[in-house]
Formats: C-alpha cells, sequence, structure tokens
C-alpha cells in the first residue's frame, strides 16, 4: 500500500484556516497510522508539505512540531518518502548536510513499485519549469525554490529579500535568454500561490505531464504511472499513465485530497 500527499503547505501562515488544515492533516496521519498503513506499507510526502516561502523556516518548523513528532513515530513501521517542492526545497538541502542523522530520505524524485506496477513519483515543479516562457533551466528555478526558503520572515517579505539578493548576485538568472522586462515582477508572480501563478500555464503543465514525451524530459520508463503535485488540483483520475494528486484544501483545490495505490490501483481519496 501506498499513501501519497502533496502540498499540505503546514505553517503557511498564522490564521485559523491554516491552523485548522494543519490540525486536518495530523488527523490525517493518524487515520492512515491505523488504517491503510496499519500494517506497514509506503507513505510519500510529495512536496511543500512544510511551507518555508512565507514564514521564517525555524518557526514555520517549530509551528509544525506536532505533525512532525507524528512523523517520526511512524517512521518506526512505515517507510516515510520526502520529496522536495519548491516551497520546502531546503529540506533537501538540510537531509544532505545532516546525512544520517535526518529522520527522512529527501529526494527529489522517487520509484516504487507496487502491486507489480512501476510508479515514479515528483513534486511537479519540475514541470512548471517547463512551461516557463522564459527559462527551461531546473538549475534556476531550484537556486530561486532555496533563496525563498532562506528568505521568508514573519512579515511576509519573502520575495523583496530575494530581489535584494538578485540584485547583489546575478548569478542565479545567467541562463535566462530572453529576460522578463520586468524581473522583480516575474518574482513577485513565481512567488504568489498557484491559483494565481499558474491561470495560464496550469493547462500546459498538465498537457506536459500526460504526453508520452515526458519519458524523455522527466527520463521516465515506459511503463511507470507519473505521479506529480504541485498545481493544487487533483486528477479524477489517471489520464494517459499520469495522475495529479492535488492539494491538502489549497485553492483552487477546495478538499483534503490524498491518491492511495493499491494492488498496482491508483485511487484518488478526499479525507473527511
Amino acid at each position: 500500500m501506498i499513501i501519497v500527499v502533496s502540498d499540505v503547505h503546514l505553517s503557511e501562515r498564522t490564521d485559523r484556516q491554516t491552523q485548522k488544515d494543519d490540525a486536518k492533516f495530523l488527523e490525517f496521519l493518524e487515520y492512515i497510522s491505523s488504517n491503510q498503513l496499519k500494517e506497514g506499507g509506503e507513505l510519500v510526502l510529495l512536496g511543500d508539505i512544510i511551507d518555508l516561502w512565507r514564514r521564517d523556516f525555524i518557526k514555520a518548523m517549530m509551528d509544525s512540531e506536532p505533525v512532525i513528532s507524528k512523523l517520526m513515530d511512524m517512521k518506526n513501521k512505515i517507510n516515510i518518502h520526502y520529496l522536495a517542492g519548491n516551497h520546502d526545497f531546503h529540506m533537501l538541502n538540510m537531509g544532505s548536510i545532516l546525512r544520517d542523522n535526518y529522520p527522512f530520505q529527501v529526494t527529489k524524485e522517487l520509484r516504487l513499485v507496487e502491486g507489480g506496477k512501476k510508479f515514479f513519483f515528483i513534486h511537479g515543479y519540475q514541470l512548471e519549469v517547463l512551461a516557463n516562457p522564459y527559462c527551461k533551466s531546473i538549475s534556476a528555478y531550484e537556486a530561486f525554490s532555496e533563496g525563498l526558503c532562506l528568505s521568508g520572515d514573519e512579515t511576509g517579505n519573502a520575495a523583496d529579500k530575494l530581489w535584494e539578493t538578485y540584485e547583489a548576485s546575478k548569478s542565479t538568472f545567467e541562463c535566462l535568454k530572453r529576460m522578463p522586462t520586468d524581473v522583480k515582477g516575474a518574482l513577485d508572480s513565481m512567488f504568489n500561490p498557484p491559483a494565481q501563478r499558474l491561470v495560464r500555464a496550469r493547462s500546459l503543465v498538465d498537457e506536459i505531464a500526460i504526453s508520452n514525451a515526458r519519458y524523455l524530459y522527466l527520463g521516465m520508463d515506459k511503463d511507470e504511472t507519473l505521479i506529480f503535485g504541485h498545481t493544487h488540483e487533483p486528477f479524477s483520475q489517471v489520464e494517459n499513465g499520469a495522475i495529479n494528486t492535488g492539494s491538502w484544501n489549497k485553492k483552487p483545490c477546495t478538499e483534503y485530497k490524498y491518491v492511495e495505490i493499491s494492488g498496482g490501483q491508483v485511487k484518488p481519496q478526499s479525507f473527511l
């Protein structure tokens, strides 16, 4: 059994709705521990689990302590896989630094086999990069994501602080062949949530995901099913070998979505 959840954005803000969503995620972990994963299995945290862009990342992680503690308890009997998303990309580097002392294996992609079928997992920001009309450099986007993880504060001015970094050193964007007229505006745009940022690119992201050409540009095998998130919009079913998990009640998604893989069958679910 594999359970996949993406885009929880723990501690994204300090408002009541965020607190409600975070508490619901803790309830979800308690539930799957006693039900689908009672006898063990795989839990795939598909990125953007903790939001390190809009808060000071240490405070965000401290506020996420109940969930982190529960995951620490679960890892003794459940294989927990953490994939870096754009909003928690720094988790990848923390894992690299701490290595054996880090509680979870953090990667950018994952391959698992369940029920005799093969699955390929990514967060999905990789698809947004491919859909970007200005620069299709993964390394530049990842450097940007890392910068936002480390630039956030309690006033939500991460984009402004990253702009200061950009002004000091433009190496992050040296790959750009067609610079946006308003680079600051481009940074601010990328800082927006998917409901605003991907209003034009989302359909192209989905087109790329379900295209057979994904085998080449994502390095997939032809018999692997692609599981991704990032856009917050779930697929109702597998489409041409790909499915979007949706998000944890983050716009435009209005439910607590996750995916269950059992006997090789992929089933989109909502936690009520």
